[in-house]
């Protein structure tokens, strides 16, 4: 993310997630379940994906979206 010592590159930069249209590559239109359930369970969505499945509870996986979709 812009703004952060962060420097990965494994992944997209997420800086403006909340403006994209489409998640996953361009598999899952950017709505806040389809967020959610990106985060939780990556894998089972798109098997090919670098982005792990994350082992959240219902909740953080719902805040961590929620927040995500602020970045714009």
């Amino acid at each position: 993310m812009r703004g952060t010592d962060a420097a990965g590159d494994a992944g997209p930069d997420l800086s403006h997630l909340g403006s994209r249209r489409l998640l996953a590559a361009g598999t899952l239109d950017n709505t806040p379940d389809n967020l959610r359930r990106w985060i939780a369970h990556a894998q089972q969505i798109k098997p090919q994906t670098l982005m792990p499945s994350f082992a959240l509870a219902p909740r953080d996986a719902g805040d961590l979206a929620a927040y995500l979709a602020t970045l714009h």
